[in-house]
């Protein structure tokens, strides 16, 4: 087996991990009002990684690709249990070759 079939099959390994131990969480797009809901892996970010326009209390998010139907984007909103937050920055794929599996993006609390 290459290097490429084992980095797929762990990435699929990891987006079935999303779906079956993820937060359940509602998402909804900045320009519409229809909430999605989704599970995504949320973490707080550690001191470490707050630099640039980073703070204390803003999450790392990552979610199955196929669980929204376009990519998400800065500004839309996140519901995690039952708090808002909005995206910070445009989302950025974890992707082998053309295929998208999961969208990574952080979140900060409105």
């Amino acid at each position: 087996m290459g290097l490429l079939e084992v980095t797929k099959g762990a990435i699929v390994e990891a987006v079935a991990l999303i779906n079956e131990i993820g937060v359940t969480c509602f998402y909804t797009y900045k320009e519409g009002t229809t909430q999605i809901k989704i599970k995504a892996l949320v973490r707080e970010m550690a001191t470490a990684e707050l630099i640039s326009d980073y703070r204390q209390g803003d999450m790392k998010v990552e979610l199955d690709a196929n669980s929204l139907p376009s990519q998400p984007k800065k500004y839309d909103v996140l519901k995690i249990n039952n708090k808002r937050y909005a995206i910070k920055d445009d989302s950025t794929p974890r992707r082998v070759g053309d295929t998208i599996y999961t969208w990574r993006f952080v979140v900060r609390g409105r």
